[in-house]
């Protein structure tokens, strides 16, 4: 049955994309406004599916990837003061391969690379021999390391092979070798390579301070306080401007506020983390801090979109990036929602390699709430099965030149990220009873026990099980008080019992462990301070004899 809804929902997104493209017939869009040598230049995207090429205008038009078939898609300029470079991928049957053109000598190329998932922007350095080097990020071993790669002798020489993704790197120095920092989520590298023997050593490690832990709160409020974790969506960016009246968090306190709601909770409040702009490595690298500063039960992460947008780390790096942020809020004791993303409708969306990678994350985010044991929803999934195969497009903001580009929810778009979070929100069962305590352990007549309030705002009541044999507990009740008092019979005066919470939708917390109600079983230090039948004295009062 997954194998049906995954195939399915591949087969809508490749129809929204098929169709999207041919509603819009040939079109052209800019991607990029330059100057060099006095001559102004802009690179066009062109349009026409199942192809996409790049044109480079000038004092006349060239089309740059004339002759490669598939789609064309746009990296980056690099630009010096004799020459510039245009690079892009090449995508055609489900594979990449980087090509380039070359100002000089008016030339364009696709380089002899292949079995890379993923190859970012690459830096252009000149060797001493008059030749000239690619130094990029890329991905052939599910996670990104750093390559040098030269296209006139076709050799492609491996810098790194680390068993994490790299997640970026500097030229620090070009003086016949090549001294280079890459990082990672936990330290800082330094390597050198020499272009000619191809030899590439490390000079230096420096691993990161350690993250100040974050911990959770004992504040009433924090039980019912959700984090929207993410970028300019979570933000609440709708058409240039920030809606936080229509943002999927504000609209996820009505939902879960209103009686009618099928999933009702109750009174809830949210902290809106949402950056615009940020990719998940971003993400990963404010994480802790922010958890120190911003306290609530659940953490709502949707992050990824300009990932998949601004292509400059990989897949597998993203999805590390995520897991990284899902770590650090699952060692601070939060309960974690993570969703997948929604489409663009932009230009990107013109592009069939967005929707694989779109879909690959996706896929890849649900995977890892699974390996994560956290809650994971389907955002896109629920935006592409809306009146398809084009009803995903009247969720998202309408495209104003110069002002929005289509790649954010609207009202309606947030209202169904909103209701897919307050349902897993309100489907976590109730925390257990915590801090259990028998008050007066050598009662003979009654047990007088205690444990902590529960502040949920869908909280119900406790189960209380117990019996006069700790593997029998044959005995149940329920209370909505935090306290309660077992009356003894003196030929039984052992007392056994475990607790358990139950919220307003019948979900139920772990039992507690059993509890043997005997002053054998608790410190002198529980059965200080208190007074008649073992209750909590007043702080000034003496205890009754």
């Amino acid at each position: 049955m997954k194998i049906i809804i995954r195939s399915t929902l591949v087969f809508i997104l490749v129809l929204a994309a098929t169709t999207h493209g041919l509603s819009l017939g040939n079109k052209t869009s800019i991607l990029e406004k330059f100057e060099f040598q006095n001559q102004k230049y802009s690179l066009i995207a062109d349009f026409s599916p199942p192809r996409a090429d790049i044109i480079l205008r000038g004092r006349t038009s060239i089309n740059l990837s004339a002759g490669m078939d598939g789609e064309n898609i746009p990296l980056t300029t690099r630009i010096s003061e004799n020459n510039f470079y245009v690079f892009w991928l090449n995508y055609k049957d489900a594979s990449i391969r980087l090509a380039f053109y070359d100002f000089q000598r008016d030339r364009s190329q696709v380089l002899g690379l292949s079995g890379f998932s993923f190859i970012a922007a690459p830096e252009v350095i000149k060797a001493n021999n008059g030749q000239f080097g690619l130094l990029f990020l890329g991905n052939r071993s599910d996670n990104d390391d750093i390559f040098y790669y030269e296209p006139e002798t076709d050799l492609l020489t491996p810098l790194t092979a680390t068993p994490f993704s790299e997640k970026g790197f500097k030229l620090l120095k070009n003086d016949g070798r090549l001294e280079i920092e890459t990082r990672s989520h936990s330290a800082r590298y330094r390597y050198s390579f020499d272009p000619l023997r191809h030899e590439c050593v490390i000079l230096e490690k420096r691993n990161l301070p350690a993250r100040q832990k974050n911990t959770a709160s004992t504040n009433p409020a924090y039980y019912n306080t959700y984090i929207g974790f993410g970028d300019s969506i979570t933000w609440g960016e709708m058409e240039g401007e920030q809606h936080l009246e229509s943002c999927y968090l504000t609209q996820m306190k009505t939902l879960l506020a209103d009686p009618t709601y099928a999933n009702y909770y109750g009174s809830s409040d949210s902290i809106n983390l949402g950056i615009p702009g940020e990719r998940t490595l971003d993400g990963a690298e404010r994480v802790y801090q922010d958890l120190v500063e911003h306290q609530g039960l659940y953490f709502l992460l949707m992050m990824g979109v300009n990932d998949v947008i601004n292509i400059n780390c990989s897949i597998d790096s993203s999805l590390e990036n995520l897991g990284y942020i899902v770590d650090a809020a699952k060692a601070g004791g939060r309960r974690v929602i993570i969703s997948t993303l929604t489409p663009s409708k932009s230009i990107f969306s013109l592009y069939a390699y967005y929707w694989e990678n779109l879909q690959d994350l996706s896929t890849g985010i649900l995977a890892l709430a699974r390996e994560k044991n956290v809650a994971g929803i389907d955002t896109l999934s629920a935006f592409m099965n809306t009146n398809p195969p084009n009803g995903w497009q009247d969720l998202l903001e309408n495209i104003i030149p110069y002002i929005s580009s289509g790649n954010h929810p609207n009202a309606a778009g947030n209202r169904i990220i909103a209701g897919l979070f307050a349902d897993a929100l309100a489907a976590f069962p109730p925390q257990p009873p915590g801090h259990i305590v028998v008050l007066n352990p050598t009662g003979t007549h009654q047990k007088n026990v205690s444990w902590d309030p529960n502040y949920e705002s869908d909280f119900s009541h406790f189960v209380i099980e117990f019996a006069f044999s700790a593997d029998r507990l044959t005995q149940r009740l329920t209370t909505s008080n935090n306290f309660f008092t077992f009356n003894l019979f003196p030929f039984l005066p052992q007392m056994y019992f475990r607790l358990q919470s139950v919220d307003r939708g019948s979900h139920a917390s772990v039992f507690s462990t059993i509890f043997s109600a005997q002053a054998e079983n608790f410190s002198s230090a529980q059965q200080r301070r208190r007074g008649k039948n073992g209750w909590p004295v007043p702080a000034g009062k003496k205890s009754a004899p």
